[in-house]
């Protein structure tokens, strides 16, 4: 009895000092991702955003942290997610705060919006070993009144240096910064009077 005991409590021990050695083992392999700091705002953003808030659309596949990629060589037309890589949070909301620093756009609500709608955002394979980060949709200016007042076309794409997850990551903040660059000199060509703040 007293050896079938200590059997016992040595196999227990061993989990026990197994567990402890790999906690949470599927979450501890989950690389999480986001577009890290904003290094200095874009060209010309201090004088084109006064009166002017931000928001950002992405389509409603991407209202998750998942990490998506298509295989334009293969199956263009299927997402796939990566297993062990997740984003901090849903993208839309990541890609709002970098065009926020980048634009030098102060959070809250302002007379002006610009709207930046996606149709696609994200890394796409040409071939097994080269990726890139796409950005297409557009960008709308609206007034008082949320009348439309101008619209900017967006097309851009970045290289990923690794075809992975992390190169993926880089792309995007890569094609993320060239829009705001982008933007800032489009807001610069618009004319933002309207959108100053009208005080009593």
């Amino acid at each position: 009895m007293n050896r079938s005991f200590a059997i016992a409590t040595a196999v227990f021990t061993l989990l026990v000092l197994t567990a402890c050695a790999n906690p949470g083992r599927g979450q501890a392999d989950i690389a999480i991702y986001d577009f890290g700091p904003a290094s200095s705002p874009a060209s010309g953003s201090a004088s084109a955003h006064a009166g002017v808030a931000l928001e950002v659309r992405l389509p409603v596949w991407l209202d998750s942290s998942a990490m998506t990629y298509r295989l334009a060589y293969a199956e263009p037309q299927r997402l796939h997610q990566y297993a062990k890589a997740r984003w901090a949070g849903q993208p839309a909301p990541l890609l709002q705060s970098r065009l926020r620093q980048l634009l030098a756009i102060a959070p809250g609500g302002a007379p002006c919006t610009l709207r930046v709608e996606l149709d696609g955002f994200g890394q796409v394979f040409d071939t097994p070993a080269t990726s890139r980060a796409e950005m297409h949709g557009e960008a709308l200016l609206f007034g008082r009144g949320r009348a439309v007042q101008a619209r900017l076309p967006l097309h851009l794409d970045a290289t990923a240096p690794s075809p992975d997850a992390g190169g993926g990551v880089q792309a995007m903040v890569a094609v993320s910064d060239r829009a705001a660059t982008e933007l800032a000199r489009w807001l610069q060509t618009q004319d933002l009077s309207g959108c100053r703040m009208r005080r009593d």
